[in-house]
């Protein structure tokens, strides 16, 4: 507690002595004030940094989603469409066949 105060006080301190006190322990009060509106602004800055990598990587997430979805919807369109060609090469085949063989 000592170490807030530039001087040493004794009892019979003057009002002078007690002005000066308050001025320096008003100083010191506004440093730590100003400390602690550093430390919030740090935490504003970390939460907004995180907030935008938590948008970033939501953004992501869904353009990962929609091209396995989309691609993937692509692709077994592709399939069926190739197995109803197999399968109609595969009949007109056997009609063919059927009737080469008569």
């Amino acid at each position: 507690m000592e170490e807030l105060f530039t001087e040493n006080l004794d009892r019979n301190a003057t009002g002078n002595d007690m002005r000066k006190l308050a001025i320096n322990m008003d100083k010191r009060f506004d440093s730590v004030d100003r400390r602690f509106d550093a430390v919030d602004r740090r935490f504003d800055a970390t939460d907004r940094a995180i907030n935008e990598l938590r948008h970033d990587m939501n953004e992501g997430f869904n353009r990962i989603e929609y091209r396995l979805t989309h691609h993937l919807i692509n692709n077994v369109g592709w399939m069926i469409a190739t197995n109803i060609a197999v399968f109609g090469t595969v009949i007109a085949s056997l009609a063919f066949l059927s009737s080469y063989s008569k």
